[in-house]
């Protein structure tokens, strides 16, 4: 399945997570005081990978995975508003 046809059947509701996803991740980036240069070297993440999650584009999951152990929240929780 190519890229296009793949966007164009994620739905409205999994879009928004998706953005809700991205702007928790540099919320708490944001709220550590951490650079995304910082974060790379914590994380041991480029900083290239780390700008494509803030900034909207694609990524591998295994990246999700690394920064919510480092943030210490379940995966799932990322997609939802944070407490």
């Amino acid at each position: 399945m190519n890229k296009e046809k793949l966007h164009s059947s994620i739905s409205e509701e999994n879009a928004n997570q998706i953005a809700t996803m991205r702007q928790n991740f540099k919320r708490l980036r944001q709220e550590k005081g951490l650079s995304i240069e910082e974060l790379s070297h914590a994380s041991g993440i480029r900083t290239k990978i780390l700008a494509d999650i803030e900034e909207g584009r694609d990524f591998e999951v295994q990246y999700l995975i690394l920064l919510c152990r480092l943030y210490q929240i379940q995966p799932h929780r990322i997609f939802f508003g944070l407490d």
